[in-house]
């Protein structure tokens, strides 16, 4: 019987790639995961709380965000409000 896997689980293998670990890089596309995080925090926030489609968004953000997270990027420093946060390359005292 052929099971059939979630497409948040396909999208979070694909992103992680082997053993659900995060892959960083020469390889790693940054402009193209921050464009797709974004997009995806946007349906995250944006969408109905009761909609499996919101809860898929924020579960690809999540993954997106360890990718990034994975390739030295953070989003916002310490003591930033939320308004505040934007993704930028992590500095050597923490973030």
């Amino acid at each position: 019987m052929l099971r059939r896997i979630p497409s948040v689980a396909l999208f979070a293998a694909t992103l992680l790639g082997p053993a659900g670990a995060a892959q960083a890089g020469p390889a790693t596309d940054v402009p193209r995961l921050l464009r797709d995080w974004t997009a995806q925090n946007g349906t995250c926030r944006g969408g109905s709380g009761d909609d499996p489609a919101t809860l898929a968004a924020c579960e690809r953000r999540d993954v997106l965000h360890q990718r990034l997270t994975a390739a030295g990027w953070c989003y916002g420093r310490p003591g930033d409000a939320g308004y505040q946060r934007v993704w930028r390359p992590c500095t050597g005292t923490g973030r």
